[in-house]
């Protein structure tokens, strides 16, 4: 499975009823913020010095769609420090107004013991690209100031041109321009935007279309004069070459790959098997970025980028000081850095896009020896101020790090990113580096597999910060002699705040790698786990950290190695043993998973599974799962759904049966196709336990198509159909002797 869907969560992850939070309130100075992303809302609350010294408050959290019905539990905040307290609500509905209640608890029963302060706030609405107010139609060969499909203009005649509500539209072809930048801004409903013309697709190509002129050197060596100086990207027949530091590693390939070296405009390559370049497509970038983005409300769709590699930090689009933009269906491809953000660039949503390069089986000691290629698809400059960038349903592959989430400097404010239902795979070194300053960051739901790393968390400053529902498998790839890890916590900078793991599953898969490791050296504040599948191929479980503070329990801890666990010195052989030595995972288990099909790529859980059932309901985060309790890893797992349809005179019965628990909350809807009867379709609302429904009055000899769902939240998680006849006519069967 590639990818989840956003609804898939929504349906399973109901919400548990509360009562009311208490009226009391805390004074006006302590103030509480509320910041909506499509289906989270951050909750941070500020408080004035003083009010709660010894810092041992604790602050609770519950919320509703604003004005209706009574109140759920969310997930406890988390105290970031002395004065603020940061988390999240999740899987809410986008576009949705909710109360929020943040009631506090303190031991020392000072003033801020049961206090409360309250709050509406709005998740962001779901993007949807107006019709355009005006339209240019431009080709890579155009001119004039038309720009209609008969008489197409250049791109830098329709930019100048674009007013809020515009579409640029750029017919198929490849467009070797860069440096270009957005003149304007659009607006709130009326985005300018750049994008294919339909039907066809649009290249924006960073490489010179010049064809150099190659004079051999020796030793396999050739050189060319190039047009722009420093480039930092040179590939071969689309395979990108090491940027190796001085002409002589290159003579001697020290790091054993091809490669090329630069000196102003000369450039030198060694290919491989000592190749003459002249008889390969060579590729040599000459354009920093492809566009600049200083303006909001700037829309990317359905576009290609690729070889944007000239100078420092190139990156095929920059968004610096931008927000509320779009990056849609585009195609990113050998480029030292496909998107990055700095300062204030908020709001920005990159979805649905492809990103891509050719340098994950270097050397992992090559890229760390200065290539500057760790980078991957989307990445964040320090400072990186803005809050609430959403990168979702993406695929990242064949980097070295796919792609990261937080800057070193994130201001003082939280991040409010997501990064969800995304897939990375062929990752030389971090699938995703989630290092930084990170607050309020969400991952969940992602797809990770075929990485050195899975998420790395080394280190995160401040946090909280939340992997949930992610599916890591096959670690230890890449060309590199370290064992693989689902997530790494070590490094050797300041402490990481606190990290919290909820329904991941993981399986190592290749030979003698460890399910969960923790590394030395690196500091934190806690990582808590609950309700993941740490399935390794060596220890299910390892340790190399033991004076860091964990808080496991309710994980699935299995291996096909000979032990279970190592920590910090100790073998331990079963999970009894573990429990004894370290007080961990009381409520753990040790059992094979169960997956559905684990070879390929299918890691929800089979029917029977010991996986089902085995978990911790934690409000908030798993809510309105099936059966008598959550389910350990990324999958909560659903009935089946068989539905049979009978006839008679002017009638039809409708049955159906799950093969297993619903959730508490889920509902059934039944629609049918065929001529009116009562009740009439739809026919919803009917009880978790009801498994019939009769209709009347239906016209006989008349064909009814029956489809039955269950619902939670109002989106269907299960779905059946049927079809019957009314008739008038009895059956009878001729009687047989024998």
């Amino acid at each position: 499975m590639s990818r989840y869907s956003i609804l898939r969560f929504a349906v399973i992850l109901g919400l548990l009823a509360t009562t009311a939070p208490p009226a009391r309130r805390v004074a006006a100075a302590t103030a509480l913020e509320l910041y909506g992303t499509f289906h989270a809302l951050g909750v941070v609350v500020s408080l004035t010095a003083g009010e709660d010294a010894n810092q041992n408050a604790t602050a609770s959290l519950s919320y509703r769609v604003s004005g209706s019905g009574a109140y759920q539990t969310g997930y406890p905040l988390t105290r970031v420090n002395a004065t603020r307290f940061a988390g999240s609500l999740f899987w809410l509905t986008p576009g949705t107004a909710y109360d929020v209640t943040v009631t506090f608890s303190d031991p020392d029963g000072g003033a801020l013991s049961g206090a409360t302060v309250s709050g509406t706030g709005a998740t962001r609405a779901e993007i949807a690209l107006p019709a355009p107010t005006s339209t240019y139609i431009v080709s890579s060969s155009g001119t004039g100031s038309a720009c209609t499909t008969a008489t197409p203009c250049a791109l830098s005649t329709a930019l100048n041109a674009a007013q809020p509500g515009a579409s640029i539209q750029l017919r198929g072809g490849t467009y070797y321009q860069g440096g270009l930048s957005t003149p304007r801004s659009g607006s709130a409903g009326a985005p300018i935007v750049i994008r294919s013309y339909a039907g066809e697709r649009a290249i924006f190509d960073g490489a010179d279309p010049a064809a150099f002129t190659w004079a051999a050197q020796g030793g396999g060596v050739y050189r060319a004069t190039v047009n722009v100086a420093d480039t930092h990207l040179v590939a071969a027949n689309d395979q990108r070459l090491y940027p190796y530091g001085s002409l002589a590693d290159l003579q001697n390939l020290v790091w054993g790959i091809p490669g090329f070296y630069v000196s102003g405009t000369s450039v030198y390559v060694r290919l491989a098997g000592d190749a003459n370049p002249a008889g390969q497509t060579m590729r040599v970038s000459r354009f920093n970025t492809a566009f600049t983005v200083n303006d909001q409300h700037i829309a990317f769709v359905d576009l290609t980028f690729r070889n944007y590699g000239q100078g420092s930090y190139a990156k095929a689009i920059y968004f610096d000081t931008a927000s509320d933009n779009l990056v849609q269906g585009s195609t990113f491809f050998n480029n030292d850095l496909g998107i990055g953000f700095k300062r204030e660039s908020g709001r920005n949503v990159i979805q649905d896009n492809e990103f891509s390069d050719t340098n994950f089986m270097w050397p992992w000691d090559a890229v760390k020896g200065g290539s500057d290629l760790e980078t991957g698809g989307v990445g964040f400059y320090s400072p990186t101020t803005g809050r609430g960038n959403v990168i979702r349903r993406n695929i990242f592959h064949d980097y070295f790090d796919g792609a990261t989430t937080c800057p070193e400097d994130n201001g003082a404010s939280t991040n409010e990113t997501d990064f969800y239902e995304n897939e990375i795979y062929n990752a030389g070194d971090d699938a995703l580096s989630a290092d930084g300053a990170c607050s309020n960051v969400r991952i969940w739901g992602n797809v990770i597999h075929n990485a050195l790393v899975g998420i790395s968390f080394a280190p995160i400053y401040e946090g909280p910060i939340y992997a949930i529902r992610n599916v890591i498998y096959n670690l230890d790839a890449g060309n590199n002699n370290y064992s693989g890890m689902s997530f790494k916590f070590n490094s050797g900078y300041s402490q990481s705040g606190r990290m919290y793991l909820f329904h991941n599953t993981v399986d190592a898969v290749r030979p003698n790698n460890p399910g969960f490791a923790l590394r030395s050296p690196g500091t934190w504040q806690m990582i808590v786990a609950r309700n993941n599948i740490w399935a390794g191929t060596g220890y299910a479980i390892e340790n190399a950290n033991t004076s860091q503070p964990l808080d496991f329990d309710y994980d699935n801890l299995y291996t096909s190695g000979a032990e279970l666990a190592w920590w910090g010195g100790a073998h331990y052989a079963t999970l009894a043993a573990f429990r004894s030595g370290t007080g961990l995972e009381a409520h753990g288990v040790s059992l094979p998973a169960g997956f559905t099909n684990a070879a390929g790529g299918d890691y929800s859980l089979a029917a029977g599974s010991d996986m089902i059932d085995k978990g911790l309901a934690i409000p908030g985060i798993n809510d309105g799962y099936a059966g008598a309790a959550p389910d350990l890893g990324a999958h909560e797992f659903l009935p089946g759904l068989t539905a049979r349809a009978y006839g008679s005179d002017g009638a039809l019965t409708l049955t159906w049966a799950p093969t297993g628990a619903l959730p508490g909350n889920a509902t059934w809807r039944i629609m049918y196709t065929g001529p009116t009867a009562s009740p009439p379709s739809p026919v919803a609302g009917l009880a978790n336990g009801a498994r019939s429904q009769t209709f009347t009055g239906a016209t006989n000899y008349a064909l009814y198509t029956f489809t039955v769902e269950a619902l939670v939240d109002g989106a269907p998680i299960l779905s059946a159909s049927a079809s019957a006849m009314p008739t008038d006519r009895a059956l009878y069967l001729p009687l047989v002797r024998r």
